[in-house]
């Protein structure tokens, strides 16, 4: 329920009926997709549960759309690059910084054209019998998650003055 709370207040999606869905479907919008709950545990230097999470993902290799690589790459750090940086910023006595973005998929904005609908599992616990959700952001699964979130922070990192690196997309100074 936690997971499905974030997603609302995340304003991930909206309800729609079947009959929006049929009028949607009849102007070109895509199948609606599946979605699944995933769960995964945590676990100590024992093997006993420590802690337990869930995230809703769309069955996105069902998609309609076959995207071209081009279309779906997002650019991303290599272990190698990751080791480089760190010791050149120990070389040079320079603080290490990093985050981490909770549900970062969850934050890249689905553009106009893109439409998502999926259809809920039976017994979903905030919608009732015959609505589906029609996405406005994108979620784990999605095939182009990944591009869309990394548009998303890039621009941000753009809007506050840093610029990206020509070879390397993914580091900004």
């Amino acid at each position: 329920m936690e997971e499905l709370q974030g997603l609302i207040a995340l304003g991930i999606f909206h309800k729609i009926t079947i009959e929006e869905y049929r009028r949607l479907h009849d102007q070109g919008a895509p199948k609606a997709l599946s979605l699944m709950c995933v769960l995964n545990g945590k676990h100590d230097e024992l093997g006993c549960p420590i802690h337990a999470k869930s995230c809703i993902v769309v069955l996105g290799n069902m998609e309609d759309c076959s995207w071209d690589k081009g279309q779906v790459y997002a650019p991303v750090i290599t272990q190698t690059q990751v080791q480089l940086l760190t010791s050149m910023s120990v070389s040079k006595n320079r603080v290490l910084k990093q985050a981490d973005c909770r549900n970062a998929f969850c934050h890249g904005v689905l553009p106009e054209d893109e439409v998502v609908i999926v259809c809920l599992p039976a017994g979903c616990p905030i919608s009732k019998p015959g609505t589906l959700w029609k996405f406005n952001k994108t979620i784990y699964g999605l095939q182009r998650s990944p591009l869309h979130w990394f548009n998303r922070i890039s621009a941000a990192f753009k809007a506050i003055g840093l610029s990206s690196c020509p070879n390397a997309p993914y580091l900004f100074y």
